[in-house]
């Protein structure tokens, strides 16, 4: 009688606790040699049995049926097969008798036997693959739901094995954060994304340059602000976010035009109104100028220049960078100062201002947590009625995503009103001791 060795080791998880090819193939040849069986060729596979269809494994039992050899010898005889369908074509063809033997490491299967025993090791491989298919998706899960990605950290991050948590990578970070300032900015297309990217030396595998579809795809990633997607639904992270929600939102807006830049909304100009032209005595406007970089930086400045309404005369002044224009304002008002009876009235109505600021913007942290709160419990309520089967998967994942959103929205805004009130009393209480 002639024997296929057959050795199988995948990398899932149930395979850890297996030898190694190598080790089953010293072992299974000293049991051919032990037992004086015949082994013409030996078949290896690195593929997971849990699913129909490896290659290998089709071939061999292909060979046994053309009557190639008549038995097998394997490790153990889930190393044949891991579900049903594999695992019946091995029992049919050794009660038919095309398989005449197989030989494991501790006990031989022949087809005069009783097939009870071969059914119930191949039955519990079954059921174990399936309870740890259940149990490894359930973990993930709720890995997911107490905020650790359990996936592979995206551009900007690095899995630690240590920690095994996700942390910030310092450089690849500064350039997500700037890249979604630039497209949030509407003056910067994918395509130019992409040239800057391949300039600050971001390639994708095979050393090409990132694709504008990979692109869209980061700046449409809620991993950035703090959230994450995982098996369709959105959780809160506990890593670092690189960029504020409002950032996100701002490039989204962006991209939501089909890819097409936004008209640039420049800042109001601050002198435009205020200064009139010292040559022609008709007002002033600004202009934004571009300076596009060999290496894909975009500069830009801020030119003022006269309106030339004036039709009667021909203005001869030229534009003026704002720089120098803030330089001679700055040189003009030097030459006053503030009456020294004016700084303590000041003083007091700053003191007053304050004062209501703080109150409004306390009134107003204390309304959005009252949203937050709000926002909460209609997540527990959502979440009550799914679990209820009274919202279906997809209806309740939307509404889901969007009360996340919204709530992370409010929440940034907490922190900005929280640190806002005071910032801008004492340069103002400088400037009127300093006038």
């Amino acid at each position: 009688m002639q024997y296929f060795l057959y050795a199988r080791k995948s990398t899932d998880v149930e395979d850890k606790q297996i030898l190694s090819i190598e080790a089953q193939l010293v072992e299974l040849r000293s049991l051919a040699r032990k037992n004086e069986l015949e082994i013409i060729e030996e078949f290896v596979e690195k593929k997971s049995a849990k699913i129909p269809g490896r290659a290998i494994f089709n071939d061999m039992m292909a060979r046994i049926q053309r009557g190639e050899a008549q038995g097998i010898i394997c490790w153990k005889i889930d190393r044949l097969a891991r579900n049903p369908v594999d695992g019946g074509q091995v029992q049919w063809l050794l009660q038919q008798g095309v398989i005449k033997h197989i030989q494991t490491h501790d006990r031989s299967h022949f087809p005069n036997d009783n097939v009870l025993m071969m059914s119930v090791e191949l039955g519990m491989a079954n059921e174990y693959i399936r309870q740890l298919s259940a149990n490894t998706a359930r973990g993930l899960r709720q890995k997911a739901r107490t905020g650790v990605y359990p996936g592979l950290a995206p551009i900007g991050y690095l899995n630690d094995p240590r920690t095994k948590t996700i942390r910030v990578h310092k450089k690849n970070a500064t350039l997500v954060r700037e890249m979604f300032e630039r497209y949030a900015s509407g003056t910067t297309t994918l395509d130019e994304l992409a040239t800057w990217l391949e300039n600050a030396g971001v390639m994708s595998k095979g050393n090409r340059r990132v694709h504008i579809s990979r692109i869209s795809f980061i700046l449409q990633n809620p991993f950035y602000y703090g959230h994450f997607r995982y098996a369709g639904e959105v959780h809160e992270g506990n890593h670092s976010p690189l960029i504020s929600k409002s950032l996100y939102d701002k490039a989204n807006a962006v991209l939501r035009g089909r890819g097409r830049t936004l008209a640039v909304k420049t800042d109001p100009a601050p002198y435009c109104g205020l200064l009139r032209c010292g040559f022609c005595g008709m007002g002033i406007t600004a202009e934004v100028k571009e300076k596009h970089q060999l290496n894909g930086n975009i500069h830009h400045y801020t030119y003022y220049r006269c309106t030339r309404k004036n039709k009667a005369v021909k203005c001869k002044e030229a534009p003026m960078r704002s720089e120098l224009l803030e330089s001679q304002l700055s040189a003009l008002l030097g030459e006053y100062a503030m009456p020294q009876e004016w700084v303590s009235p000041l003083s007091a109505m700053l003191d007053t201002e304050a004062a209501s600021a703080s109150k409004t913007a306390t009134e107003a942290v204390q309304g959005l947590r009252d949203k937050v709160f709000d926002i909460s419990n209609k997540l527990e309520r959502l979440t009550d009625l799914y679990v209820a089967e009274d919202l279906e998967r997809e209806d309740y994942l939307s509404r889901r995503r969007a009360l996340m959103s919204e709530r992370r929205t409010i929440e940034e805004q907490i922190v900005r009103l929280e640190r806002a009130p005071g910032v801008w009393v004492e340069p103002v209480r400088n400037w009127i001791q300093d006038a």
